[in-house]
């Protein structure tokens, strides 16, 4: 096992105690560490009082690449000359979620999002061995409301002109949402064309025959 990987079987009687004893006995602390946990055996009674304790598999992973992420952010950040804050929302042993705060909030967002995406971009060719978001203040959620509407209109365009329909480049993420609307439609395809950043989607009427 790696020095930054630790990975315990705990007998206990609720996942709580479980992540109580990895705290308490073996340092594994959320400060420290990202924290996967996962019930091996559940807890039981025997005649109906005998309690058998469950078992939890508790790994603990070095935050190593959460700390390399902030620093190749806060980097970028400096070059750019935008001043906000970083913190990770959500962590895994190969995602991670980072949420940018402060005052220039709308320069790093841009014009619908592209600087953000830029900057997502940028910051995954510099990352090695972990996919990372970037949202700035729930941003991300309300974009994506956006795209469904967008996604809604273009349909109708499609169907109502019985032409292709070539929407702007978009990230992957993005793209996916499209492709979700877009599939609501029986009388529609929808496809990709294009190389990532510059991939792009086309909503069309399908052939008949």
């Amino acid at each position: 096992m790696s020095d930054d990987l630790k990975l315990f079987e705990i007998k206990a009687s609720s996942m709580e105690e479980a992540l109580e004893i990895a705290r308490n006995e073996h340092g594994i602390t959320e400060d420290k560490y990202a924290i996967h946990k996962k019930e091996v055996r559940e807890p039981k009674k025997i005649f109906g009082f005998i309690d058998v304790k469950g078992i939890y598999e508790i790994t603990g992973i070095e935050k190593k690449i959460e700390n390399n992420v902030i620093i190749i952010a806060k980097k970028l950040l400096d070059l750019m000359g935008i001043n906000l804050d970083i913190e990770v929302t959500k962590s895994s042993e190969h995602f991670m979620l980072i949420n940018l705060y402060g005052s220039d909030n709308g320069i790093i967002i841009g014009k619908k999002g592209k600087t953000l995406n830029s900057f997502e971009f940028l910051l995954n060719t510099l990352v090695k061995g972990c996919k990372v978001e970037v949202d700035v203040e729930g941003f991300k959620e309300k974009r994506a409301n956006t795209l469904r509407d967008l996604a809604r209109k273009m349909a109708e365009k499609a169907i109502q002109t019985d032409k292709a329909v070539k929407l702007n480049p978009m990230p992957p993420r993005e793209r996916k949402i499209i492709h979700e609307i877009i599939n609501k439609y029986e009388e529609l395809d929808t496809f990709s064309e294009g190389k990532d950043p510059k991939r792009y989607i086309v909503i069309r009427k399908k052939k008949v025959g």
